[in-house]
């Protein structure tokens, strides 16, 4: 069973030292920073992360290339754990993060650190193009944009040719980036309470409306829509980020 599993989670490893060294250097990171990497592999973006960082925390679930590591990577710069990155305890102080994530669990690792009570400052992760634009969302909001565009800013950073991997991706891989923003929408400690509105909200597709009538009033649902020259009928995905941040805002007061 772990060699199943071992197996599902096998990564396809970046290969390009140039391009690594040069989308490290061009992302935020900095000497005073705190960085975490999932699934270091055969470490070719942990060591451009001991370069730029303060320190750097790698968590590594195969045993062959934790071990791998742990007799080719001697800095004390580097923390180096063996275990599941989805059951890892995620660090207390201010982090970042930049990692090539296996493509099988890519939106699982996203889910908990951006949903954790302390998520990171600034998030490089390669994963799918199709993921990344589903995050993105640039055409039509989706629920998962809707709840955490607030406090984040999404974006690809850059699009990788299949050579720059081994073995090579049957998938188109970026780098996808999520960042906090320094203006959020709505307070820290609004998340839980908006989460929840958005989930209400989107409910089973229905109208916004009717899916809401099981928190809020009929009446007052209605006062918020007019305010903001919504149609009764809208469904959740036709509305933009802005309108989603100020309809909470106002059901919140009489909730």
């Amino acid at each position: 069973m772990q060699g199943i599993r071992r197996k599902l989670l096998s990564q396809n490893f970046l290969n390009n030292q140039k391009l690594v060294s040069r989308l490290v250097a061009s992302s935020s990171i900095g000497k005073k920073d705190l960085v975490l990497e999932i699934g270091p592999g055969k470490g070719i973006i942990t060591k451009e992360l001991i370069s730029a960082a303060g320190h750097v925390i790698a968590v590594e679930l195969d045993n062959h290339w934790y071990r791998f590591l742990m007799n080719t990577i001697h800095d004390d710069s580097l923390t180096l754990y063996h275990g599941d990155f989805l059951s890892f305890s995620l660090p207390r102080l201010p982090y970042k993060v930049f990692a090539n994530v296996p493509f099988a669990i890519e939106g699982k690792i996203i889910r908990k650190l951006i949903e954790h009570e302390n998520p990171p400052d600034d998030c490089y992760l390669v994963v799918m193009d199709s993921l990344a634009e589903r995050l993105l969302a640039s055409h039509k909001e989706n629920m998962f944009s809707i709840m955490h565009k607030p406090w984040f800013e999404f974006s690809i950073i850059h699009r990788f040719k299949a050579s720059d991997f081994s073995p090579v991706p049957s998938v188109k891989p970026v780098l996808f980036r999520f960042v906090k923003r320094l203006n959020p929408l709505l307070a820290f400690n609004d998340r839980s309470e908006y989460r929840k509105f958005v989930q209400t909200a989107f409910g089973n597709g229905l109208a916004i409306r009717k899916n809401l009538r099981r928190s809020f009033s009929v009446t007052d649902i209605d006062i918020a829509l007019h305010k903001l020259s919504l149609r009764k009928k809208i469904k959740p995905t036709e509305l933009r980020l802005e309108q989603w941040v100020q309809l909470f805002r106002l059901l919140k007061k009489v909730g």
